[in-house]
């Protein structure tokens, strides 16, 4: 499976390509691992998506990787430096349609923007995911980050609290 993996600074992304981000955020088996939710409105969330990407060539702080198969956005990793005292550290967050699962993207978008980062000069990477998500845990330390720690009952989301593990890397 070749995947064509960009930053969408480089290449800005058509309103088909803004769609398919929503539809990944919102499909049901993505928003299952989402520690945050977004609407599930597609629409609403399709123009707040599109504001964003029309102004992502002014966000000094973030970076979107995106990741096309055969021409259709697949998946996305967004690099969001933090702030103030941290602004040599980059929360990493990923997205992958499930029809995709299991095919190396997540991987190759972290790769992809281990190498962004590091351009950008960026000396910690750092990716949060819910203890119970196995397949980023596997992911992220494919990719060589670390577990940092494991936080109990950090997150609260349907109905129930769910372990947190924290990941980093050193570049």
């Amino acid at each position: 499976m070749e995947i064509d993996i960009s930053n969408a600074k480089d290449k800005p992304l058509k309103e088909s390509d803004i769609r398919s981000v929503v539809e990944i955020e919102c499909h049901p088996k993505v928003r299952g691992w989402l520690i945050e939710y977004v609407d599930g409105n597609v629409e609403k969330e399709f123009q707040v998506y599109r504001r964003f990407f029309r102004n992502l060539q002014k966000h000094q702080r973030v970076e979107i990787i995106i990741a096309k198969y055969d021409g259709r956005l697949v998946g996305f990793l967004g690099l969001w430096r933090l702030g103030r005292y941290m602004q040599h550290v980059a929360g990493v967050g990923v997205s992958v349609h499930p029809d995709y699962w299991g095919n190396g993207i997540a991987t190759q978008l972290i790769e992809f923007a281990i190498d962004t980062a590091q351009a950008k000069g960026i000396k910690r990477l750092e990716i949060e995911t819910l203890a119970e998500n196995s397949a980023m845990r596997r992911v992220a330390e494919k990719a060589g980050f670390k577990l940092e720690s494991i936080r109990k009952n950090r997150i609260h989301k349907d109905e129930a609290y769910h372990d947190e593990a924290s990941y980093f890397l050193l570049l």
